[in-house]
């Protein structure tokens, strides 16, 4: 992608870090898949959500972390996307939005994590790429 400058990161996650304005400064978007048949519900990627939450603010002292929004689709056909919006309020006082989502396709499922200074970098980032790997977990055609 253009303006983004992607690495390969340990346990196969694909990081790529914006490097022109638009997408805003210092934001970074993350994926990884994950094989077929991954099981979750929304109520279970809502629990999950608030584990994430526990852990991030324990590894970091003085950290603060809301939860803005979850929200996704109900039932467990696929394609489907759980999405979660979190505001991070580090120890020096600076915000970090953060939206986190699960994707669940034809070909296997993924997480997607869009991080930024405002919430809606953070979030026009999150859908500029979700698309992209949405099409991957697509069925393949004939």
């Amino acid at each position: 992608m253009k303006g983004w400058r992607y690495e390969l990161r340990p346990n196969d996650v694909h990081m790529f870090l914006c490097e022109k304005p638009e997408c805003g400064a210092q934001s970074r978007v993350s994926y990884r898949y994950y094989s077929p048949g991954t099981a979750m519900t929304l109520e279970k990627f809502r629990d999950e959500q608030t584990q994430i939450v526990k852990v991030l603010e324990q590894r970091t002292p003085g950290q603060k972390i809301s939860i803005l929004g979850i929200e996704g689709d109900r039932g467990t056909s696929v394609p489907r996307m759980f999405k979660a919006r979190r505001l991070m309020v580090k120890p020096d006082g600076t915000n970090e939005y953060q939206v986190s989502g699960m994707l669940f396709g034809a070909r296997g499922a993924a997480s997607v994590i869009s991080s930024s200074a405002t919430e809606k970098s953070s979030n026009d980032n999150f859908a500029q790429f979700v698309v992209g790997v949405m099409l991957t977990l697509a069925p393949a055609s004939r």
